[in-house]
C-alpha cells in the first residue's frame, strides 16, 4: 500500500508538460495562406519571425501563445 500512495504522490508533485507554456509562431505568407509552427518560447519564436520576415520582404508573422 505504501510504494502505491508514494507512487501517486510523486506523480502529483512532479511537474508535467501539460502545464509548460508553449508558443506559436504564424507565418503569413501573402496570397498563399497561414503556417503554424510550434516553438518552445517566446523569444525563439520573435527570432525567427524576424529572420523570416526579413527574408521574404512582403510575408508577416505573429507569436501565439497556446493555453
Amino acid at each position: 500500500m505504501k510504494p502505491l500512495l508514494l507512487s501517486l504522490l510523486a506523480f502529483l508533485i512532479a511537474p508535467t508538460t501539460a502545464i509548460a507554456e508553449n508558443y506559436f509562431l504564424i507565418l503569413a505568407k501573402k496570397g498563399t495562406g497561414l503556417e503554424r509552427i510550434e516553438m518552445k518560447n517566446l523569444d525563439e519564436c520573435k527570432e525567427l519571425g524576424e529572420q523570416w520576415s526579413a527574408a521574404s520582404g512582403s510575408h508577416t508573422y505573429a507569436c501565439l501563445k497556446s493555453d
